[in-house]
């Protein structure tokens, strides 16, 4: 006589009815857990994208060349060259005396576009292409940097400031 019984597998016994379904809902409850814990992490180290001004270079002049945005926030300055020479965009300590100094200085060959994203506290800042003689030409504006200002460009004449 064979006495030999198989043995019962595990999931053949414990896991049947009201159990199973208990240990497939607590399973998936920690897996959305997991995921929406790592959802909020990854969005809490993703910063906001920056607000951008576009400025044009034209030879020889800036258009627009008057701009105001939002002071301590960071913002992207999209300088595009459609003249025909080599141009300049700088916010440097140059003509803006006793404010903080965002140096910003880049280059821009025909048909290119720089960027650099500042975050400037309040101020006017003076800008201005550093090409010889194209900032005494007329090549330059201001940046005004107010609290809570929505960004607007504008163009108009403008005099350089002294220094």
């Amino acid at each position: 006589m064979n006495t030999y019984c198989a043995p019962r597998r595990f999931h053949d016994h414990y896991l049947e009815g009201p159990m199973r379904i208990t240990l497939m809902a607590a399973i998936l409850a920690l897996a959305l857990l997991a995921l929406g814990v790592g959802l909020h992490r990854t969005s809490a180290q993703t910063p906001p994208a920056a607000a951008t001004v576009e400025i044009d270079e034209f030879d020889i002049f800036f258009k627009p060349n008057l701009g105001t945005i939002p002071a301590d926030t960071p913002v992207q300055l999209m300088v595009t060259n459609h003249g025909t020479i080599r141009h300049n965009f700088s916010i440097i300590d140059h003509g803006n005396a006793g404010l903080t100094n965002l140096n910003v200085s880049f280059d821009t060959d025909p048909g290119a576009t720089g960027t650099a994203t500042i975050t400037a506290p309040a101020g006017v800042y003076y800008f201005y292409c550093n090409e010889p003689g194209h900032e005494q030409a007329g090549m330059f504006g201001y940046l005004t940097v107010e609290n809570d200002a929505s960004i607007t460009t504008s163009e108009a004449t403008v005099t350089p400031r002294a220094g």
